[in-house]
């Protein structure tokens, strides 16, 4: 995002020292005030959107106002630079570093500071790759490249609103180039380049946006693109809209009239504040959801000579907080992330309130302290050197924090297990099968059909060990996949594709008969709202657990309907705040007890299920995992039970397969008393 002077074209192109936010300059340029209004707008939609203050449900898009605003200024500033033939590129480079990095660096290493003395192993190994990415300017790829279904939930990345600025460094890197080639081969053709790229980057929007794109579809990318709402959200390409449509308002004519300025400005306003009220993450595709704001915001800036709505934006206080829009976006974020990792709960509404207050408060000191003093050149270092001893000490830091320092806990076995990738591997419960495969004896006669989710998976490699000798396993799974007759998965991208897979070929295993018993594991509560009906795909959403367990349970039972062997079903595994079993205990934090009201609830629904339905069975990992007032996440030898809040390790699975095994016999043994017969499903 664009955090600089309001100056549209300064005739050097420098900064001017003690000029705090904002430079008045000579003709052609003139400071905007309005500028800073309505940077304050979108930097307060930003922080009450991550504040969850109701009412800013669309408060995310306040990026998009940033980048319309970042491509105005930038175009305006270089341009005059370029025309008047005193544009030098090294020279721009130094002055977006001297803007920039001194206020992120800070934020860096209060950052540090922050993850050291709160952060698991894993969630610390987790930040020392964003770290390094925030460095190197490639956050955006970053998180792109990290979203999944096994994604470290966002509010645990305390570097996540790094991707903007990411976007910004890459747009700094190619748009002055590009000016400088369409201004010295043809300047009168530079607006319709510039809204060329912005047609064509809304174009890239609408092919990518559901994730299907059908140039790419049959090739090694589909996977990278597969999430199309995140591919357009993380990735410059998709962003060239917004700053395009900045760009090109220097170039176009003005309004002569006053009342077509105020009237812009409203308009503009209007479209705005509608954005960041109205929407929501989930409020229809990309490509729509981005006009508003972007449109809004050129209408602001196209609109220069509005005197009596300009006012909303100029005066004194919106003023203010525009300027220091940077360093309040830049602290906010971790902030938050480690506010709510130390409580393990998302804020209160007075805490949120706190945490705003703080928020501003280091803003301000940021500012006076960091950013306006490097700016105006009074800093401790040159630009280059900044930009030099920044790079070295944060990719040092992320290389020492790469290992997540298991030394700093006390169940060291555990902190070792859960320090990085490499050590999770090492103790996940999953054969890591891609959609479906077969596994135990494959040459014996009793094949079991196991299907589900990541809570079916978590499984499979305990059940190879332990009961892969006796049984054929049969394995159809596909994370945030429910396995149903009348229902499925919200359709979703990649999820779809492997949903796809793993049901239909789950179909064909038990249409081709030799099954002698079915296990299937979900995470139950997980869909309250993400299931649609296969026929017209109408969304399902069923937030009331009494509602939602018995219309699963009742949708498997048609799924098996003809199939006479036995039906286990597996309960969730319990949520656990596995983060104070492995996180340092430098500061004395809670630790809360997660709720068991979702197994209470799944169990009386079962066994109401069951009356009915006498081929289905339950074991529930409740039973096995927890006492009477806790539910364990680690082992007497301090083994680590999850791999997260709530996918088993192989430990954890080991306690609770030989519960699955045991029903299996015995069900197995009453069932071969019973007829068996071909099944289909649906």
């Amino acid at each position: 995002m664009e955090w600089r002077n309001n100056s549209v074209a300064a005739p050097s192109g420098e900064v001017q020292a003690g000029t705090a936010a904002s430079v008045v300059i000579a003709v052609p340029g003139r400071y905007r005030a309005e500028i800073d209004g309505l940077r304050a707008i979108a930097v307060l939609a930003v922080l009450f959107f991550h504040l969850r203050i109701s009412g800013f449900s669309g408060g995310f898009v306040g990026v998009d106002v940033f980048f319309v605003i970042s491509g105005f200024l930038i175009t305006s500033i270089v341009a005059a630079d370029i025309e008047a033939g005193r544009f030098n590129l090294a020279r721009f480079w130094l002055r977006r570093v001297r803007r920039l990095l001194p206020a992120l660096f800070a934020t860096l290493a209060l950052s540090c500071l922050g993850a050291f003395l709160l952060f698991a192993p894993q969630h610390l190994e987790s930040f020392a790759r964003s770290l390094a990415a925030a460095t190197l300017g490639v956050s955006n790829i970053l998180f792109w490249r990290e979203t999944g279904y096994f994604d470290l939930a966002a509010r645990m990345k305390p570097l996540l609103h790094t991707w903007s600025l990411s976007v910004e460094w890459q747009f700094y890197l190619v748009w002055p180039l590009l000016l400088s080639a369409s201004l010295g081969w043809h300047p009168r053709s530079t607006v319709w380049l510039i809204l060329t790229i912005a047609a064509f980057s809304f174009c890239m929007i609408l092919a990518f946006q559901d994730g299907s794109f059908w140039l790419l579809s049959r090739t090694w990318a589909t996977e990278w693109i597969a999430d199309g709402r995140t591919t357009v959200f993380y990735n410059t390409p998709f962003r060239a809209f917004e700053f395009a449509c900045g760009a090109a308002l220097p170039r176009l004519p003005k309004p002569r009239s006053a009342i077509v300025h105020e009237l812009l400005v409203m308009a503009g306003l209007a479209l705005v504040g509608s954005a960041i009220l109205c929407l929501d993450s989930g409020s229809g595709a990309p490509a729509w959801n981005v006009l508003l704001p972007t449109l809004g915001a050129a209408m602001v800036l196209h609109a220069d000579r509005s005197r009596w709505a300009g006012l909303i934006l100029r005066n004194g206080p919106a003023v203010y907080l525009g300027r220091i829009s940077y360093s309040l976006y830049l602290v906010h974020w971790p902030l938050i992330v480690f506010c709510e990792y130390g409580l393990l709960r998302t804020l209160q509404p007075v805490e949120a309130s706190l945490v705003g207050l703080l928020s501003f408060a280091l803003a301000v000191l940021m500012f006076h302290c960091v950013e306006r003093p490097h700016r105006a050149g009074r800093g401790f270092a040159t630009p280059a050197g900044l930009a030099l001893a920044g790079l070295v000490s944060f990719s040092l830091l992320s290389y020492a924090m790469s290992g997540g320092m298991p030394w700093r806990l006390q169940s060291v076995a555990a902190g070792v297990e859960l320090a990085d990738a490499a050590a999770l591997e090492g103790i996940t419960g999953s054969l890591d099968c891609q959609d479906f495969c077969e596994f135990g004896n494959l040459q014996s006669p009793k094949k079991v059909l196991v299907v589900g989710d990541s809570h079916i998976d978590h499984y499979t490699r305990a059940l190879n060990e332990l009961g892969g000798k006796d049984f054929h396993f049969l394995l159809a799974e596909a994370g945030n996949c429910y396995f149903g007759a009348e229902f499925q998965t919200r359709t979703n991208g990649a999820v779809t594709q492997h949903c796809r897979n793993a049901t239909n070929q789950a179909a064909r295993w038990l249409t081709a008969g030799g099954i002698v018993a079915v296990i299937q594991g979900q995470r139950w509560p997980g869909y309250r709202n993400l299931l649609e009906r296969k026929l017209g795909g109408a969304p399902a959403d069923m937030p009331d657990l009494a509602k939602l367990y018995p219309t699963m349970l009742g949708d498997i039972a048609t799924l098996y309907t003809g199939f006479y062997g036995p039906i286990i079903l597996i309960g969730h595994a319990p949520n656990t705040n596995l983060i104070c079993d492995v996180r340092p205990a430098y500061l004395s934090l809670p630790c809360p007890i997660p709720s068991r009201t979702e197994h209470v609830a799944f169990e009386a629904s079962f066994h109401a299920f069951a009356s009915a339905h006498p081929g289905f069975d339950l074991v529930d990992p409740v039973g096995v995992l927890c006492s009477a007032t806790e539910c364990h996440a680690t082992d007497s030898a301090g083994h680590s039970l999850y791999v997260d809040d709530h996918h088993l390790s192989i430990f954890g699975a080991r306690l609770v397969v030989p519960e699955i095994i045991g029903r299996l016999r015995t069900d197995l043994s009453v069932a071969s008393r019973q007829p068996m017969s071909q099944s289909t499903m649906r």
